[in-house]
């Protein structure tokens, strides 16, 4: 397993957990910027897996940080939530921990911790 992901197995219906997450992100003061429905994606070429949803979301006010210090840390945001549903009662819930996938980029420290406080904030169940 990638050192970088943070994951949870939470016992919480996929579609229950979806729509909770959907609504914490902007309560949270992110923007949602797309959802790939990967499940959906797959159907389209055979491949049959259980329900597995990826989030796309971020707040507007690092870009300027991360542009006056390292463009480059743009190939890490924006942050995702991957939502894969163990069954029907279960869903397992991971992302990319922002301190370790932007600590190479000469960014500011505490803006990543910043960004993993807020996501963990919106993930507590």
């Amino acid at each position: 397993m990638k050192a970088h992901v943070i994951h949870q197995t939470l016992p919480v219906p996929f579609g229950q957990l979806y729509g909770a997450l959907k609504k914490r992100i902007v309560e949270h003061g992110f923007l949602l910027l797309h959802e790939i429905d990967t499940q959906a994606i797959v159907a389209k070429h055979g491949v049959r897996i259980p329900p597995l949803t990826q989030l796309l979301f971020f707040e507007p006010k690092y870009i300027a940080q991360i542009m006056a210090n390292d463009p480059l840390a743009i190939n890490d945001i924006p942050l995702k939530l991957v939502l894969h549903q163990l069954d029907e009662t279960t869903t397992q819930l991971s992302f990319k921990n922002p301190v370790g996938s932007l600590q190479d980029y000469g960014l500011d420290p505490a803006m990543a911790d910043e960004l993993l406080e807020r996501v963990q904030g919106m993930l507590a169940f």
